[in-house]
């Protein structure tokens, strides 16, 4: 994740509601709040997709959606869908 997604700049969804980032970005790690969600350990978070437009996030950044895409680390497990 890109260090300026931090202290709020974005949202996530958790379990169908929008929890902002806090804090800072650290390496591929983040943290957020989750005040008044129902979630636990193990809930799947959606940073961009379906909920979150890709291109949300390069609009924060000044860049490209493949900009972000491709900046994804390797460590990030992938999942891929086919129609």
């Amino acid at each position: 994740m890109n260090r300026h997604f931090g202290r709020g700049n974005i949202s996530v969804m958790v379990n169908g509601k929008e929890a902002p980032t806090i804090g800072n970005i650290c390496m591929d790690a983040c943290m957020i709040d989750v005040t008044g969600i129902d979630c636990e350990v193990g809930d799947s978070v959606e940073i961009f997709g379906q909920n979150l437009p890709v291109q949300r996030l390069a609009d924060i950044l000044d860049t490209i959606p493949y900009e972000i895409l491709t900046s994804v680390s390797p460590r990030v497990k992938r999942v891929y869908f086919r129609e």
